[in-house]
């Protein structure tokens, strides 16, 4: 197994726990995702990391699918290349590639901040903070008390430690996401037999 596939799995081990803990202060607050909403999507000077996607770019490049992506991301969009531009009663139908988002995808909204006097908040968004009020404002509260949150900062130490190099390249999300596939693909064209399998 090569080093760029082992990375891979264990940033999923990552997601997977990051995932397991926002699901139990989401069922715990009461929080949760406005339906049909993806403006956090849609912010166009959002960064990350390049080993944040550096799954998606295994399962494009297994599944044939990076060639497309490549060209999708040559046209430029403004927002993530994975926001689907299918209009559905003039809205935009969501992330294409949910399962393999990125941490950043999956940290904002249910996740904690430490504030400059070490009180955590809520990185969350507007849509949440005045849709879900009651629920945002009992939260804020609690998570300084006993209610357990996930706390972005300890998410990102993680990240850090698998692959220092791949964690601390910030780029536009689009530029991230391209640099993913491009080293994946380059370390799999110059390794024949090497490919990894779907699945």
């Amino acid at each position: 197994m090569s080093y760029l596939f082992k990375t891979a799995k264990k940033v999923e081990k990552v997601f997977s726990e990051l995932d397991k803990q926002i699901a139990t202060f989401q069922n715990q607050s009461g929080l949760h995702c406005a339906a049909k909403c993806n403006l956090c999507c849609m912010k166009k000077d959002l960064e990350t990391s390049v080993l944040e996607f550096l799954p998606l770019a295994v399962y494009l490049y297994e599944n044939n699918l990076h060639e497309q992506f490549l060209d999708e991301l040559a046209k430029g969009h403004d927002y993530c290349v994975c926001l689907s531009h299918l209009k559905v009663e003039g809205k935009v139908t969501g992330c294409t590639q949910y399962e393999h988002r990125g941490l950043i995808c999956r940290l904002f909204g249910f996740s904690g901040l430490a504030g400059k006097t070490g009180e955590k908040k809520i990185y969350t968004c507007k849509v949440i903070k005045t849709g879900q009020a009651e629920e945002y404002q009992s939260a804020t509260a609690r998570i300084n008390t006993k209610l357990k949150i996930p706390m972005a900062s300890d998410f990102q130490m993680k990240m850090d430690q698998i692959d220092p190099s791949m964690a601390n390249d910030i780029n536009l999300i689009n530029v991230s996401i391209e640099k993913a596939i491009l080293k994946v693909a380059y370390y799999y064209s110059n390794s024949p037999g090497k490919v990894p399998k779907a699945g």
